[in-house]
């Protein structure tokens, strides 16, 4: 088995994950626990830590770089957002430095911020190491599905612009908190529905969501489809919309949707691409890590 040179360790709000890397960015181990950032018993962080890694490390002398909610105000140590544009080397410079109780040499890689025309700021924490493990070349477009969806525009490999949607976390509060929770509560999976959702949102650029919405309440009342569809065809409104409103977001980027995400959601933004008409692909899994190792290799620390 080849040398561990680096400790990788992607923390989030509810989930943890780590992996030991060599020095050429090879996974040799992993692994990943429900020790997110909100369960941390009295912010105990480097108990988990040690947890995690210690068998991979017993001495402490491998460097760990951290990245995701890890530096975020409700993290562990917050660091300051890097405005764009920003890439792996940018990112390596503005790490943040920690040495244990125990001894151990933790690197922060902090969140990017970017300001849009009318000057209203946007922020992420996390996706910008994803992006700087892609390495990707040329002019390039990326959505990372999820709670809050980001979609990022990328030059020569670097984050130079960005916007995020609430797309997951308004799925969740009109599903469970709405009139339309009296059809959701039954949940039939069915691509079909999945895929009207999606054209309906998409429709009209992504305009008049809200009305679009309370049609999902009134076709299931007046049968114009099964009521346990009600949950598929909410969810492909919301990704329909998103979409739509992307489409302006980066006009000057050609070339397939690079699909940056856990294997359910990017499916499911896989299908809505296929639905919509527009090239994509899925990036690989461990973008996250393989982030890690191209910033811990800026900063020297392998």
């Amino acid at each position: 088995m080849a040398e561990g040179k680096l400790i990788g360790v992607d923390w989030g709000t509810t989930s943890f994950r780590a992996a030991l890397m060599d020095g050429e960015g090879a996974i040799l181990d992993h692994g990943s626990s429900r020790d997110g950032l909100l369960s941390v018993p009295d912010r105990d962080f480097e108990a988990v830590l040690e947890r995690a890694i210690g068998r991979w490390d017993p001495d402490g002398g491998l460097p760990v770089v951290a990245s995701g909610m890890v530096t975020s105000r409700t993290g562990w140590v917050e660091t300051p957002y890097l405005p764009c544009p920003a890439g792996a080397e940018d990112l390596a410079g503005a790490l943040g430095r920690l040495t244990t109780a125990r001894g151990r040499r933790v690197a922060f890689v902090t969140g990017l911020s970017f300001r849009h025309a009318d000057g209203a700021p946007d922020v992420m924490r996390g996706e910008e190491t994803q992006i700087a493990g892609l390495a990707l070349d040329g002019l390039r477009l990326a959505v990372m599905p999820g709670t809050h969806s980001k979609w990022v525009r990328i030059a020569g490999g670097r984050i130079t612009a960005f916007r995020s949607a609430m797309t997951g976390d308004a799925f969740a509060a009109l599903r469970d908190h709405t009139v339309l929770k009296l059809t959701t509560a039954d949940w039939t999976p069915s691509p079909a529905a999945f895929a009207q959702g999606v054209a309906i949102g998409a429709a009209d650029g992504g305009a008049g969501l809200l009305g679009k919405l309370f049609r999902q309440r009134a076709g299931s009342l007046m049968g114009d489809f099964p009521a346990t569809e009600t949950a598929e065809r909410l969810s492909g409104i919301m990704i329909g919309t998103e979409i739509a409103e992307a489409r302006s977001f980066a006009p000057d980027v050609d070339g397939p949707v690079v699909i940056v995400g856990g294997e359910a959601l990017a499916a499911r933004y896989a299908a809505a691409f296929e639905v919509l008409g527009m090239p994509h692909e899925t990036a690989p899994v461990h973008s996250a890590f393989a982030g890690q190792f191209r910033i811990a290799k800026a900063a020297g620390l392998v």
